[in-house]
C-alpha cells in the first residue's frame, strides 16, 4: 500500500476520533450525573404494583397448544 493511498483513511480515521470523543463524552457525563451509583435501586425503578417484582406478567404463547390446534 502506498503511502498517498493512506490518505482515503483519513475520513474514517475522523469518524472514530469522533466516535471515541462522543463515548467517553457520554461515559463522563453518566458518572458525574451519578447514574453508576447503587444499580439495584436503578433497575428496580421499571417495576410499579402493577407489574411486581419478581412476577412474570408477560410470556410467549404455548408451542406446543399452538401446535395442536
Amino acid at each position: 500500500m502506498d503511502v498517498e493511498s493512506y490518505t482515503d483513511l483519513i475520513p474514517l480515521i475522523f469518524l472514530g476520533v469522533v466516535f471515541f470523543t462522543v463515548a467517553v463524552s457520554a461515559f463522563y457525563w453518566s458518572a458525574k450525573k451519578g447514574q453508576f451509583r447503587n444499580f439495584d435501586s436503578q433497575a428496580k425503578t421499571i417495576f410499579t404494583e402493577e407489574e411486581p417484582e419478581g412476577e412474570v406478567s408477560d410470556s410467549f404463547p404455548d408451542k406446543k397448544k399452538k401446535l395442536k390446534n
